[in-house]
């Protein structure tokens, strides 16, 4: 394995040198000058140099592990989060602990876990996390030294910072495809407030509106009624707020005469596995969570060296097939 004293062989700086430029946590009087630092990094990773994470943490009394929480489903979306997020804490020799909870009851054992474990920090997607006993619960595990970055939630914190992707966004793009097919009629379906704000906001832009449609099986009874007068030339547009919503409005439109892709031109959400092997195939919004999973692992990561992060909105983007 290669030592600080490989690295300073190999370079002629001291080893005291090699230590502060690579020493994520610097004492503010140990200056390295960008260049140096740059070079030192650069013949690390030549050849094959790893920090000794163990002696790092245990200095700060601490564990070197990561805590991620997520959601108890199996998606693709959930697998893209674990995939990027494993990829940075892996590159950093950091451990990786993951929890799977749907209730608030599930993140509070999850984070006095955490908590008695000293772990470095948690990364968190808390679809509850507004609950007064959870918001303590953070406290707590911040107050001891703890870092946290949240994952796609409302939830603003002080200090702690979040990784979204950007529903409002994907609502616009949705509006715009639909609108630059022609549509005379628009239609939305779905509870996710940002996304139909953002299709919702373009299309009053543009002078139209959208009718929304609940999301239950009276629903798609009545925007199946909606429907019945579209044709080729006067196509409605359908914005569903997720892909099970989607197959769910092709499931209903095919008991009629209308044909989805050119009657009826429907988009989806999230970009789920098979959407694109389904006739016809679905337009939808992928939302890059692997991206934003390798993200929050290098927020975290800077926070627990000492930095400060800020909040982020990632764009999702339109995947254009036969639906729409």
């Amino acid at each position: 394995m290669a030592t600080l004293k490989d690295i300073a062989r190999k370079t002629g700086f001291s080893v005291a040198v090699v230590s502060r430029a690579l020493n994520p946590r610097p004492d503010r009087y140990a200056r390295v000058s960008p260049v140096t630092r740059r070079l030192l990094m650069q013949v690390a990773r030549e050849i094959g140099f790893r920090r000794n994470r163990m002696a790092e943490f245990m200095r700060r009394g601490g564990l070197p592990t990561v805590g991620v929480f997520l959601p108890a489903a199996a998606n693709r979306l959930v697998a893209d989060l674990v995939f990027g997020i494993s990829e940075i804490l892996s590159e950093e020799d950091l451990p990786l602990q993951i929890g799977f909870d749907s209730y608030v009851e599930g993140f509070r054992k999850f984070l006095r876990r955490n908590v008695d474990l000293a772990h470095s920090g948690i990364i968190s997607y808390p679809g509850l996390i507004a609950d007064p006993d959870v918001e303590k619960e953070v406290a707590a595990y911040r107050f001891k030294g703890g870092k946290v970055v949240l994952l796609n939630t409302s939830a603003q914190l002080d200090g702690v910072p979040v990784i979204s992707i950007d529903d409002r966004h994907g609502g616009r793009l949705a509006a715009e495809r639909l609108l630059a097919r022609r549509c005379v009629r628009f239609a939305f379906m779905g509870s996710y407030s940002g996304r139909k704000q953002g299709f919702q906001q373009f299309l009053s832009a543009a002078g139209r509106t959208a009718r929304e449609f609940k999301s239950d099986a009276s629903g798609l009874k009545s925007l199946s009624r909606f429907c019945l007068k579209a044709s080729s030339s006067r196509p409605v547009g359908i914005f569903a707020a997720t892909d099970v919503l989607a197959l769910r409005v092709l499931r209903a439109l095919s008991l009629t005469s209308l044909q989805v892709g050119r009657d009826v031109l429907l988009i989806g959400y999230d970009d789920l596995d098979l959407t694109s092997e389904i006739t016809p195939a679905l337009t939808t919004l992928h939302q890059p969570f692997r991206e934003e999973g390798r993200l929050a692992a290098r927020k975290l990561i800077c926070m627990i060296n000492g930095g400060q992060e800020s909040s982020v909105l990632i764009p999702p983007r339109l995947v254009i097939r036969e639906s729409a």
